[in-house]
């Protein structure tokens, strides 16, 4: 009788002038026929043959030593296969002797992400993809992967939390949040009914602070931003001055931001819900000399109504600019200027925000400029990016 061929090691396609992959093919074993699986990883962003071709190497040895040891491209469906210290030859006997289950992390962690896409938002999303996918690479490094989900167990966990906090040197922020999104997908399993006890539970202690988080840019500073941005790149400063007024945040509010949201004559600029923090609608008020500038310096009321304020060319235009557009381009004048890192394209909402409570705007008028649900949430705001300042203690102490 003719053997059947299970498994067809990974080979390197790689024509001149286009793009390069690993293929590899594998028997289904629920159709019993073969599947061809291209993988390419980072091959096509490295610019140098010779290194695209030991990348290329490394890539099919990584995937020949996988298929070798039994795993298998079909691990996310119904059945997984599971087998130890297999050689080649007798990779058929896994498929005989395998053992379904579709209780295993990597199954539930799809399906727990799966269930969360459109009830939170995209960057959400991407946080709980990515912390859950480290899980999950860092549980197949030990090789209890295929194991079933009940066997993950609060040793485990903890284990993985100390490898966060004593070799990633994670601040204590992002534990925070690895805890929180490991909890929710226990809890989504339980609801399943296949787990009867969240195993994410006493959680090691991190303090640790790795702050680089935004901070309000310093008065001198902004003189000395403003000597050079508004002339070398006008589009950049205009949404500065966007954040800094109307306390715009640089993702979604500003890139996203249309001609038609803007009210030209009464002076307001109206959030689409979908893309403010809170997902509710808000209106921002305009200072009358930012208005004025608008119409008289950027004229952006010449322009069509579904442009976007921040298009490509440095000009409104119907295609936004790309998500990290603008941060590169404030990072780069904020390096030739030697200025702290601390200072980010977001710096100039909080700036704003601490020189309109210093200027004497109310703590409520900031509040509904800022579209906060409370006053509290305001001055803790303001409190924790501006701090408490003695301004005799700054401007006026002698010199040693």
């Amino acid at each position: 009788m003719r053997r059947k061929k299970m498994v067809i090691l990974p080979k390197l396609h790689a024509p001149a002038g286009k793009k390069w992959f690993v293929y590899f093919s594998v028997r289904d074993p629920r159709s019993d026929k073969m599947v061809r699986f291209k993988r390419s990883g980072k091959l096509n962003s490295i610019k140098s043959a010779k290194a695209r071709r030991a990348e290329a190497e490394r890539l099919i040895e990584e995937y020949r030593q996988k298929l070798l040891s039994g795993w298998t491209p079909f691990v996310d469906e119904t059945e997984v296969i599971y087998e130890d210290s297999l050689q080649y030859k007798g990779l058929s006997d896994i498929y005989s002797k395998r053992r379904s289950s579709n209780r295993t992390l990597n199954y539930y962690s799809n399906k727990f992400l799966e269930s969360i896409k459109g009830k939170v938002k995209p960057a959400t999303l991407q946080s709980y993809t990515s912390k859950v996918r480290t899980f999950n690479a860092w549980v197949d490094a030990r090789g209890e992967s295929g194991n079933d989900i009940s066997a993950i167990s609060n040793k485990l966990i903890i284990e993985f939390f100390r490898f966060l906090i004593d070799e990633r040197q994670l601040s204590g922020n992002s534990i925070g949040k690895y805890k929180q999104i490991l909890f929710s997908l226990f809890e989504f399993v339980i609801t399943n009914e296949d787990l009867r006890i969240n195993p994410v539970y006493n959680i090691p202690e991190c303090n640790r602070i790795n702050d680089e988080a935004p901070r309000p840019v310093f008065s001198s500073d902004i003189e000395a931003f403003k000597k050079i941005i508004p002339e070398a790149d006008p589009q950049l400063w205009m949404a500065i001055e966007f954040e800094f007024y109307c306390y715009l945040r640089p993702g979604r509010e500003l890139r996203l931001l249309k001609i038609d949201d803007i009210d030209f004559a009464r002076g307001l600029i109206f959030i689409d819900r979908n893309h403010f923090k809170t997902r509710r609608e808000n209106v921002k008020e305009i200072p009358r000399h930012f208005l004025a500038k608008l119409r008289n310096t950027y004229k952006l009321h010449t322009f069509p109504r579904h442009y976007y304020v921040f298009g490509k060319n440095g000009m409104p235009g119907p295609q936004h600019l790309g998500k990290n557009n603008l941060r590169y381009r404030f990072n780069k004048f904020r390096d030739a200027l030697q200025m702290p890192r601390e200072y980010k394209l977001y710096s100039w909402k909080h700036t704003g925000g601490t020189l309109a409570s210093e200027s004497g705007i109310p703590v409520k008028d900031i509040s509904d400029q800022m579209g906060h649900t409370s006053l509290s949430t305001t001055s803790a705001y303001l409190k924790r990016k501006g701090g408490r300042r003695i301004t005799s203690i700054r401007d006026h102490y002698p010199e040693l």
